[in-house]
């Protein structure tokens, strides 16, 4: 057997073994719409105090 265990078949370097949750994919899905909501209330906040 050339694989170790835990690891994923056909894949190579993976960042996470077989069955944890990659967290760098979990935040960039939870931050980007943060992100947007955030320049969104930014850019009502500063239309508000300019006009």
């Amino acid at each position: 057997m050339s694989a170790t265990q835990g690891a994923m078949a056909g894949t190579r370097d993976a960042n996470a073994p077989r069955g944890r949750t990659r967290w760098g994919v979990v935040t960039a899905i939870l931050s980007l719409p943060a992100l947007a909501v955030g320049a969104f209330l930014l850019m009502m906040a500063v239309r508000v105090l300019v006009s």
